[in-house]
């Protein structure tokens, strides 16, 4: 059990870097072959696109996850410490309702995508924004964690120095 949780907990860096990877060697490949045959593959542009868009969603999604996207604290800071859980509460319900909002358009999106195949490979699109879709709902599922968090009163680490970011 504690190996399945220790697995998800890491689920989103396993995804964006096994993605990454396979970008970065498609690319090679391609460009390796273009150079030594001078010949491409028709595939790996959209092998790589796949494999971009998740690493992007889901190294996104890594980042919300760790608060190390960029955020502006200042503002908070400013605020007397009574107002600072106040704002954290508003911020993560904002935050709510926009990843449900996205999460709903990539849910459309993925639905639409069934019937469009891609070029050279014949997957459909579906596939593709599939990640978009998994993202949005990991997002919202932070998002809902982190705003009980705080209203039951813990530390929520809402933003990360850069040197403290991994």
């Amino acid at each position: 059990m504690v190996k399945i949780k220790k697995m998800f907990n890491y689920f989103e860096t396993f995804i964006a870097s096994i993605a990454f990877l396979i970008m970065l060697l498609v690319v090679i490949v391609n460009v390796l072959s273009r150079i030594f045959f001078n010949n491409s593959f028709g595939f790996t542009e959209e092998i790589a696109f796949i494999c971009f868009t998740y690493s992007v969603f889901f190294g996104t999604v890594l980042l919300f996850k760790t608060h190390a996207l960029i955020a502006i604290d200042f503002v908070v800071e400013k605020l007397p410490p009574k107002f600072h859980k106040f704002a954290n509460i508003l911020n993560f319900s904002i935050l709510i309702c926009a990843n449900a909002y996205f999460l709903y358009l990539s849910f459309t999106l993925t639905l639409d995508g069934w019937e469009r195949p891609t070029s050279f490979l014949g997957i459909p699109y579906s596939f593709i924004y599939l990640a978009a879709l998994i993202a949005f709902a990991l997002m919202l599922a932070y998002s809902i964690s982190f705003l009980v968090r705080i209203i039951r009163g813990e530390d929520v680490v809402t933003s990360v120095s850069p040197e403290n970011q991994f």
